[in-house]
């Protein structure tokens, strides 16, 4: 039996299927992919790969998730244009005339408290 002192020298993670079976705790098990390692132990290549393909799998859908945000507040914007270079575009088209339409606002109310 693991002291406390033992048990904090490991890196205490499950794999999907652990998470899994211990009552479905986690939504997505793709995300869950860990193996238990005591500290100091190097990771294997496939490790390493796993890793890695599981970090830029949610770098990805971080990028889309931003999109699909942009998509939703720029109104000149349609979901059904996907192109990154015209969502940018848009986007700074749609901010240049926020910044101008503030100006804008900002003029009458000067000219209101005169």
């Amino acid at each position: 039996m693991e002291t406390v002192q033992e048990h904090s020298k490991m890196d205490v993670s499950l794999t999907a299927e652990e998470a899994e079976a211990a009552g479905k705790q986690r939504k997505s098990s793709a995300r869950a992919t860990r193996v238990i390692k005591r500290k100091g132990e190097l990771l294997t290549e496939s490790e390493k790969k796993a890793n890695h393909i599981a970090s830029e799998q949610k770098r990805r859908q971080n990028i889309r998730s931003g999109y699909d945000q942009l998509i939703q507040i720029v109104p000149t914007l349609t979901p059904s244009q996907r192109s990154e270079a015209l969502i940018l575009q848009k986007t700074v088209e749609y901010i240049r005339y926020l910044i101008m339409e503030r100006e804008i606002l900002e003029g009458q109310i000067k000219e209101a408290n005169r």
